[in-house]
């Protein structure tokens, strides 16, 4: 019986071999505090608030406006009717962002100014090309079918003197102050 006691002393010597060696020590957790957004210039969020406000509501009054018609006219009468009334609709919107854009208070920024100046440009071209191709056509005789090629072609370039506009944020991109702002104002966000 001398194998019991000895298989017996081995089990107790290879179970205190076998005790699990130090345990690993536990995960450190880093809490670190949440990075804020660096502040913004309350006139500078108020003034592209207004700014982006001004071409946002624009692009949605003439979505809403620009909706499909009805009808094809059937007359030279009747064409000349629907171009008149789309150069008309083209003038007054424009000439009302031109008018918003103009009361916004002095931009915080040169470049803010340069981007308003450039749009008030824009709108105001398309503004007087509406305006003059209207007038021009509602002073033409009733089936005048010479007085409707320029009145169209004058529609399709007060539509194209607006090209770039639509997006009043990317001309600002060279400011991060600007784009920072423009994250924060609710008239920026389409």
């Amino acid at each position: 019986m001398r194998i019991v006691p000895g298989l017996l002393g081995a089990c107790l010597l290879l179970t205190a071999c076998s005790e699990p060696g130090p345990s690993a020590p536990p995960p450190t957790v880093t809490v670190t505090a949440p990075v804020s957004p660096p502040s913004v210039e309350p006139a500078t969020l108020a003034w592209l608030d207004g700014f982006c406000s001004v071409i946002h509501d624009y692009r949605k009054r003439n979505n809403a406006e620009v909706a499909p018609g009805t009808a094809e006219p059937g007359s030279v009468e009747e064409v000349q009717k629907t171009l008149s009334q789309e150069l008309g609709g083209i003038a007054d919107r424009t000439g009302e962002v031109v008018d918003r854009l103009k009361a916004l208070p002095p931009a915080p920024e040169p470049l803010a100014e340069t981007v308003r100046q450039a749009f008030v440009k824009k709108y105001t071209t398309s503004h007087n090309r509406a305006r003059d191709a209207k007038t021009a056509l509602d002073g033409a005789k009733p089936g005048d079918v010479a007085s409707q090629d320029p009145a169209m072609k004058a529609l399709e370039q007060a539509q194209l003197d607006l090209d770039g506009t639509y997006d009043p944020v990317a001309p600002l991109a060279e400011s991060q102050e600007l784009l920072t702002a423009a994250a924060s104002a609710p008239g920026c966000k389409a």
